[in-house]
């Protein structure tokens, strides 16, 4: 009985651990992912809580789309014109495209860190 509650206590220990750490992953992500929006230029068309400028207001767009839709948004905004109905309203309500970005995978991980973070009230 013993060696099991020690294996549960070092499970839970390890546990906490890797959360920690996880968190403190996505607050370094996060962190990089806000430098990126406001040195590539998102901030000449978007605000996160501040209201609409040429594109949407980007608070709460984590919740609005899923992390698959933004990371194909960002990926390609082009081929998503083409095949998603979401993307053709935006353009439509807008009545512009936001330009492909030529993001790499690793700044989408961080600019949708950022997203989130700020979706959480974390900035």
């Amino acid at each position: 009985m013993r060696k099991i509650v020690l294996a549960l206590c070092a499970f839970v220990l390890l546990a906490g651990v890797a959360f920690a750490a996880g968190s403190q992953n996505n607050q370094e992500l996060a962190k990089k992912g806000s430098n990126l929006f406001n040195t590539k230029g998102c901030t000449a068309c978007h605000t996160i809580g501040h209201g609409k400028l040429i594109g949407p207001d980007l608070k709460g767009v984590t919740k609005l789309r899923s992390t698959k839709w933004l990371t194909s948004w960002l990926q390609d905004t082009t081929k998503m014109l083409h095949t998603d109905k979401t993307a053709q309203a935006l353009e439509k309500h807008y009545g512009l495209a936001m330009p492909k970005q030529d993001l790499t995978a690793q700044q989408i991980t961080e600019l949708i860190a950022f997203f989130k973070a700020n979706d959480q009230g974390k900035k």
